[in-house]
């Protein structure tokens, strides 16, 4: 949050003046738009693997915090991208993607238990993890003026995740040497969304974004939240520079061949990009 407002007052400037323009923020006036950047996260991954259920749905298997249990990094810095259409009157589409993959090792200061196989106390072991975001949106402006709109609409988020533990392990109390374990799973989960505009000046523009799931949706039960916060400067008709707050969170109990336990992941910082519109 710190770097998120530092960063945010060199667009202070552009604010003195908010009500004195003529001409229309690019944003509102071009039929296509695209960003990358940099994402800045700081994110916690925690997940449990072929985990027993209980009558009350929770899973008794314990959760594990890559970043505590396995040394991995609680920060990152990961190529983000999105892109926009205008399409008719008032519709519009949207698509967004970001991937984080982190790897780590440790010796354990607890058993763990992944999949078929436990890691004991005191051993040492490596993991890792690989996170891909891949959104698609399809909105209707139902209100708007030369400065500012408001939308709704429906989505989707596909989720493609894969972890592995691996080390020394026993199977049943057995001993039985160095064991790799993987788990992965890939599937959309539909969402539905909205967000707010608004144009300062024909320059600098505000954007608040919310796609929003809860819902028990086969292999899932459980809920998704990607929201974020974002200025944008038009340094031209065709060219703008902008700093954006995202969060994006997932907390879901997942019975899959592929993949039975749960996911508890939040990835959230500043979206530093470059966009284009035309």
């Amino acid at each position: 949050m710190k770097r998120f407002a530092a960063i945010m007052v060199l667009f202070a400037p552009g604010l003195v003046h908010g009500d004195e323009f003529e001409r229309i923020h690019p944003y509102l006036d071009t039929k296509f738009y695209a960003s990358v950047g940099l994402f800045l996260t700081d994110q916690a991954v925690k997940l449990s693997l072929d985990g027993s259920v209980d009558p009350t749905g929770a899973f008794l298997t314990p959760y594990y915090d890559f970043s505590e249990s396995f040394g991995m990094s609680k920060s990152d810095q990961t190529f983000s991208a999105e892109i926009g259409w205008r399409f008719g009157k008032k519709w519009q589409m949207r698509g967004q993607y970001f991937r984080v993959e982190d790897s780590g090792s440790a010796v354990l200061e607890e058993n763990v238990e992944w999949g078929d196989y436990e890691f004991a106390v005191g051993s040492s072991v490596a993991a890792g993890v690989d996170m891909q975001i891949t959104r698609i949106f399809f909105g209707r402006t139902f209100k708007s003026s030369e400065k500012s709109e408001i939308g709704l609409g429906l989505g989707g988020h596909l989720l493609d995740i894969s972890a592995l533990v691996a080390g020394d392990a026993t199977l049943d109390g057995e001993e039985v040497g160095f064991v790799s374990e993987r788990a992965s799973i890939s599937q959309p989960l539909p969402n539905i969304g909205a967000w707010y505009m608004l144009a300062f000046s024909d320059r600098l523009a505000m954007t608040l974004r919310l796609d929003w799931l809860a819902a028990n949706i086969d292999p899932y039960d459980g809920r998704i939240v990607n929201a974020a916060a974002s200025l944008g400067y038009a340094i031209s008709d065709h060219f703008g520079i902008g700093i954006a707050y995202n969060h994006f969170e997932i907390k879901f109990n997942v019975d899959d061949s592929d993949w039975s336990g749960g996911i508890r992941t939040r990835f959230s910082g500043p979206y530093i990009s470059l966009t284009g519109y035309w």
